[in-house]
């Protein structure tokens, strides 16, 4: 029956799906696999993802020894923290390069290196799938590499205006005693990275979020002022920055930025504002093109046990602002050896042990990272976890090619988490 509707008509129902439902349909017939592996319907389908409600991902990435990363799909049931059953777990390491997790655009993760002679790179991951895209390292900036001390920072997000995705690269270095930053941008597909005429007019913090198309950072104040914060975004249409108007927090205070995130959540940028001795506050930027805020969550901190332990472990512990999330239910934050899971409707904070890892969240997308670029061969014949003798091979083989090498393993687990 499907093959009697015109192509047009097919197309535009099925891009008005959720990914998964795609996923399904996809095995239905040769036809619908042909149409919806397409790379015209997944750029038709990214364009209609933003209104289309999903159910986000719970991932734990964990970093042990030799720069291997694991990463693999979480469920949460309120109670325990399991695999997904079937869950895929993939796992690559870098032999010359110290890569760290970036950023992270629907169910792609971005990991960013440096080497003291190969200079800076920067890798894509799509772990259900097992894609690993390593980024060109050509540039239009040329920095010295012995000023990389400092890092940097990245946003990916998606052009509808040219149908393109870009991802956007800040560096700060150091020249003649003077620090100065640069910004880039980088259009998936392309071979090289484009420096942009404007840079951004501070810092760069890792808390950020990707939302309405742009990106956004949560920044200090002035002058490193503790007491107030400001949002930066980056426009991926016009590749320009600018300032984003935020909600006023409960009160200056002294480590202001410390109990402050931003996130994606439910398709929003989202302000989170544990700032208040009293109550916990969740912002969600309405109207995006008139900057409208709206107060969605007020939480008394003073009413529920359970939230007054979740303040006093922000006292505790100012790391947990820096990586939270969405899940199914609310907002989950990350704690040493610790996720702490916050239901918003019913108001319940719970917590799950879990140790040397973080908790990320995503949603899915149709993009295939085998379109933009050739992927990082999987290995099979490399024990894991990687041994010492195993990672010194790799190495001298990468210094021998002149290139970095990174080693990809996907499998089949369905084990528990502990």
């Amino acid at each position: 029956m499907m093959d009697v509707l015109p192509t047009e008509i097919l197309i535009d129902i099925l891009s008005r799906l959720s990914v998964n439902s795609v996923c399904c349909i996809r095995c239905v017939s040769k036809v619908l696999l042909k149409t919806v592996d397409d790379l015209s319907f997944a750029t038709l389908h990214m364009r209609r993802l933003p209104d289309v409600h999903q159910v986000p991902r719970l991932i734990r990435l964990v970093e042990t020894t030799f720069d291997v990363h694991k990463m693999y799909p979480l469920k949460y049931d309120g109670i325990n923290l399991t695999k997904s059953k079937h869950a895929i777990v993939s796992e690559f390491v870098s032999s010359l390069r110290w890569y760290k997790p970036n950023f992270v655009f629907y169910n792609l993760f971005g990991f960013s290196g440096l080497h003291t002679k190969k200079g800076r790179s920067c890798l894509l991951v799509n772990p259900f799938k097992g894609e690993v895209l390593m980024l060109p390292t050509t540039s239009d900036l040329q920095v010295p590499i012995n000023s990389l001390c400092n890092g940097d920072t990245y946003g990916m997000g998606f052009d509808n205006m040219t149908n393109t995705y870009k991802i956007v690269r800040v560096s700060c270095h150091e020249k003649d005693i003077k620090t100065q930053m640069a910004a880039e941008v980088f259009i998936l597909g392309t071979s090289s990275w484009r420096k942009l005429p404007s840079v951004p007019p501070c810092h760069l913090t890792q808390k950020s979020a990707c939302a309405h198309g742009d990106m956004h950072w949560l920044v200090r104040g002035d002058d490193h002022d503790s007491s107030s914060i400001h949002i930066l975004s980056f426009d991926f249409k016009k590749e320009e920055f600018y300032w984003t108007p935020h909600p006023a927090t409960s009160q200056k205070m002294q480590d202001m930025f410390d109990f402050v995130n931003l996130l994606n959540f439910r398709g929003s940028l989202t302000l989170v504002d544990a700032s208040s001795s009293e109550d916990m506050k969740i912002w969600e930027l309405k109207n995006y093109d008139n900057k409208e805020w709206v107060l969605n969550y007020k939480i008394d901190m003073q009413q529920h046990p359970s939230l007054r332990y979740l303040k006093g472990t922000l006292v505790m512990c100012r790391t947990l602002f820096f990586i939270c999330g969405e899940w199914e239910h609310g907002i989950f934050f990350n704690q040493d050896n610790f996720v702490l899971f916050l239901d918003v409707t019913r108001v319940i904070v719970s917590s799950v042990r879990l140790k040397g890892s973080t908790v990320h969240s995503c949603t899915d997308n149709m993009i295939s990272l085998k379109k933009y670029g050739d992927l990082v061969e999987a290995e099979q014949d490399i024990e894991s976890p990687i041994s010492e003798a195993s990672y010194e091979n790799l190495t001298k083989t990468a210094e021998a090619s002149g290139r970095d090498v990174v080693y990809l393993r996907t499998q089949m687990e369905t084990a528990c988490i502990s």
